[in-house]
């Protein structure tokens, strides 16, 4: 990981990333001022599951994977990250361990802001910090709803395999023939 230097060269970029869109030039600028770009390598981790996290994270430019330990220590793939995106939004609330790790999937340049640094710029320039917090708020319900649908897909899928499992049966028990 390298840390950039010359952070205002983003303001065009973050822009585009989906909570900071909607602040004004002057309100994004004072935002970089307190961030910090960091340039990642394709496999590189950005956060770890089990880690207590502190930081918002939104990719400038490449993409991430999300991993989640099973019960055996083997990483399953969750969701993936593109750039524009945030994660990692719920340190900013709960001084809690990461719940999941992520990892670079090409280069990628990430923006990194801290809770403190976040808060100060809550307090400092209300009006944006409340755009921030609905923006914030809004990200954490869509991906709740989407958990939520893959929750429902996943118990679908056990249902179905069930109803496979039975038909099977079925089709290979030979006491179920027809007699002429």
């Amino acid at each position: 990981m390298k840390k950039e230097t010359n952070i205002l060269q983003y303001l065009p970029i973050v822009k585009n990333i989906q909570i900071f869109h909607w602040l004004h030039e002057d309100e994004l600028q004072k935002m970089l001022l307190i961030s910090s770009i960091h340039h990642y390598e394709n496999g590189e981790e950005i956060i770890t599951q089990g880690e207590v996290g502190d930081c918002l994270y939104a990719v400038v430019n490449g993409n991430a994977e999300v991993f989640v330990k099973d019960t055996n220590n083997k990483n399953i793939s969750i969701s993936k990250i593109e750039t524009g995106e945030i994660f990692g939004e719920s340190a900013i609330f709960l001084a809690s361990k990461r719940t999941a790790t992520v990892t670079c999937a090409s280069e990628s340049i990430v923006m990194k802001i801290s809770r403190k640094n976040l808060i100060f710029y809550f307090k400092t320039y209300p009006h944006a910090g409340n755009k921030l917090l609905m923006l914030m708020i809004l990200n954490m319900l869509n991906k709740l709803k989407h958990a939520n649908e893959d929750l429902v897909l996943e118990k679908q899928s056990d249902l179905d395999f069930n109803y496979v499992d039975t038909l099977i049966q079925e089709f290979i028990t030979e006491s179920d023939l027809p007699s002429d």
